[in-house]
């Protein structure tokens, strides 16, 4: 069975002047533009739901190795009001278009927080574009998503381009800031078939309710046979949102259809997924409930139904290093608050090897990671 190699590993950006000022870096999204040349949307701010959070790009001419050309792509100070930019997934379309989809929150109360502490419900948000003709050399000014109001939602991955010609843009479901619950995540589509302009006919997938379970965080990927997959972070809401391995999930070409969610051997959290071809996929996923937490990678031959966890690698230990404070909350949603590391990602580069970025926290100092890896026969 084939083994990955971790080749390469280092800082995508990492504030470079602590000492005068507090920089939170989160969230990476990779794309390659071909050859040796990658960009990287991130967040930048004072922290994971802080006032300051905005998107920022940087640039890589060899394959990831090095980074930098840090420059900012939103600009609050061009905003009505004070916005809070959350998350950008970052899409490289066939006619070389970037989209960046994300969330944004109106901050003119600095003191309303993201989530109810007592409920677990979310705050009022907009889901939003952004994008670029000139490969990140400019982007347009952020673009409303109408969605519709009986939703509590946020983009779950990035926008996938369906052989069709249409998108198609998975989400998280939530429940509302002063809505009692309970929580039942589970995800939807919409479709676009004006390259962005309007949204409609959603699709309810990976909804567990039926069975107890609950699923959120897919980052949903089309195959090299146009199917689209995705990997689940999955919990037991019937016992109180117990941990349950990843169930990965098949949809038809034009996500139209879904199977039904299915446990997989990795206990993980969010997670990511690329296709290398021949039923072969490789995985990177956030691990914390293990005696060495961080991010590991492994691959699977047969879909995603089974992973070689004998020889998966590890690509940051967490350890000692998990939350962030001395006082860390247990309960969600504060336990969020102060988590240390998170949201991996891959990219599949065009000479095979894999790129995989994370946020993580080292010597008091969040900041967002690649991990370069290849697949040895």
């Amino acid at each position: 069975m084939a083994t990955l190699e971790l080749v390469s590993s280092g800082p995508i950006y990492r504030n470079p002047n602590p000492g005068y000022v507090h920089v939170t870096a989160l969230f990476s999204h990779l794309v390659s533009l071909g050859g040796a040349e990658l960009l990287c949307t991130y967040n930048r701010g004072q922290g994971m739901y802080a006032t300051d959070l905005t998107f920022w790009q940087c640039r890589s001419h060899d394959g990831g190795l090095s980074w930098g050309e840090h420059e900012l792509i939103t600009d609050r100070t061009q905003d009505d009001r004070p916005y809070s930019y959350h998350s950008p997934f970052l899409t490289r379309l066939r006619n070389g278009e970037l989209v960046i989809v994300a969330f944004r929150v109106d901050r003119s109360d600095p003191e309303w927080p993201i989530f109810n502490e007592k409920t677990g419900g979310l705050t009022a948000l907009e889901v939003i574009l952004q994008r670029s003709y000139n490969n990140g050399a400019s982007w347009g000014e952020p673009e409303v998503i109408d969605i519709p109001a009986d939703l509590v939602i946020t983009p779950s991955t990035s926008i996938i381009e369906l052989a069709d010609g249409r998108w198609f843009l998975p989400y998280d479901q939530w429940h509302a800031f002063d809505d009692p619950g309970p929580y039942q995540p589970r995800t939807l589509g919409f479709y676009s078939a004006d390259r962005g302009q309007s949204w409609s006919d959603p699709v309810w997938f990976a909804d567990g309710a039926a069975s107890g379970k609950g699923f959120w965080h897919g980052r949903v990927t089309s195959l090299t046979d146009q199917r689209l997959f995705a990997l689940f972070w999955s919990a037991d809401m019937a016992n109180g949102m117990a941990p349950l391995p990843l169930h990965r999930c098949f949809g038809s070409p034009d996500g139209a259809r879904w199977t039904e969610p299915e446990a997989t051997n990795i206990p993980g959290q969010t997670n990511n997924v690329v296709d290398l071809g021949g039923g072969r996929l490789a995985a990177v996923y956030t691990t914390r409930e293990a005696n060495q937490p961080g991010f590991r990678a492994c691959l699977s031959e047969d879909w995603g139904l089974t992973w070689d966890l004998a020889n998966q690698i590890q690509l940051w230990d967490a350890t000692g290093r998990e939350r962030l404070g001395v006082d860390a909350p247990e309960a969600y949603p504060r336990s969020h608050d102060t988590i240390a590391y998170g949201a991996p990602t891959a990219t599949l580069l065009p000479n095979g090897d894999i790129l995989f970025s994370f946020w993580c926290t080292e010597m008091s100092i969040t900041h967002i990671r690649y991990a370069l890896c290849r697949v040895q026969p």
